[in-house]
């Protein structure tokens, strides 16, 4: 249940990022979760194009690290995208 909750979070942050930049497709996302989450690329990359078809997709690199931070909390490093002409 808290992976669920934390992808949403990541998802609507990423959202906020690519809205603020004018990003259409998110290219590239590098995100640091606690070292007991069960996020993973492959699990990331599902769900959030299961929340946003547009923006994630196969085209969509993700790389997830771990660090000994609170369970609940998501740290994005990198958000890059297609710019929205």
């Amino acid at each position: 249940m808290k992976d669920t909750y934390l992808i949403k979070k990541i998802s609507e942050e990423v959202q906020v990022l690519c809205d603020m930049n004018n990003l259409k497709k998110l290219t590239k996302l590098v995100v640091t979760v606690n070292y007991k989450s069960n996020i993973n690329e492959e699990h990331l990359r599902k769900q959030l194009h299961h929340i946003n078809k547009k923006t994630f997709g196969p085209w969509t690199q993700i790389q997830v690290l771990r660090d000994d931070i609170h369970e609940r909390t998501a740290i994005l490093h990198t958000v890059e995208g297609e710019k929205d002409d």
